[in-house]
């Protein structure tokens, strides 16, 4: 049974430890403020959202950290000062205009073995996974999709590029690579991935300018 909250505000939630599940939610229209939903110990990711739809919700100075996203589909939202670390996504779908969208790895400020842990943990889980987002229908305001290999991300070519790690000493070793397009590369030392989607934000005042770093790189196949 699908459970509905429409206009609803909330601060200062608390979710916090694996073995929750929370599904078949409807939210339309709900604001966050203050709020969690994390866990820091279990790299099986047992901390899960399924089943889901949020419509235009909001979310301000919000962690979610180690949560694993199935089935969820979040058509429009605002984020501001929030955060996403460390997550795992399944068929998750973003459309609409969201905002600020940046996937993190695993929280940095984990012990050494415990960040190996949840970066071996995110490698296992996406061996199983069809697809993890897509973003074809989504604006943003800016984003980083790091944290997700980029084969399992379904996205618009026009705006959307498929890097590789494979590629990164070779762009970093380019005097004439533009600064940007060097800053997306960087991202690897970041992430276990050896592939990552980079955006060209459609709703940033510097569209055209990120757009055109990254076709740069897809002109001298450097990007997919």
């Amino acid at each position: 049974m699908t459970e509905a909250i429409e206009g609803s505000s909330f601060g200062r939630v608390r979710q916090y430890g694996s073995g929750r599940v929370f599904g078949n939610l409807d939210l339309r229209r709900v604001k966050f403020t203050s709020s969690l939903l994390a866990q820091h110990d279990d790299p099986s990711f047992g901390l899960v959202v399924r089943d889901s739809i949020l419509q235009n919700c909001s979310f301000s100075a919000c962690t979610m950290a180690g949560a694993r996203l199935e089935n969820v589909t979040v058509d429009g939202a605002k984020l501001s000062k929030s955060s996403i670390s460390g997550c795992v996504f399944r068929n998750v779908t973003l459309r609409g205009k969201i905002g600020q969208f940046i996937l993190a790895g695993p929280v940095r400020s984990l012990g050494a073995e415990m960040f190996a842990a949840f970066s071996d943990g995110m490698a296992d889980f996406y061996r199983d996974v069809d697809w993890a987002l897509d973003i074809r229908d989504a604006v943003f305001t800016d984003a980083t999709i790091r944290a997700v290999p980029g084969g399992l991300v379904r996205r618009d070519e026009s705006r959307h590029f498929l890097l590789r790690r494979a590629d990164r000493d070779t762009v970093l070793s380019l005097q004439e690579a533009p600064d940007l397009a060097k800053a997306y590369f960087r991202d690897f030392d970041l992430t276990p991935f050896d592939s990552m989607v980079a955006v060209a934000s459609q709703g940033s005042k510097t569209f055209e300018k990120q757009l055109a770093d990254l076709q740069w790189l897809r002109e001298r196949d450097l990007a997919g």
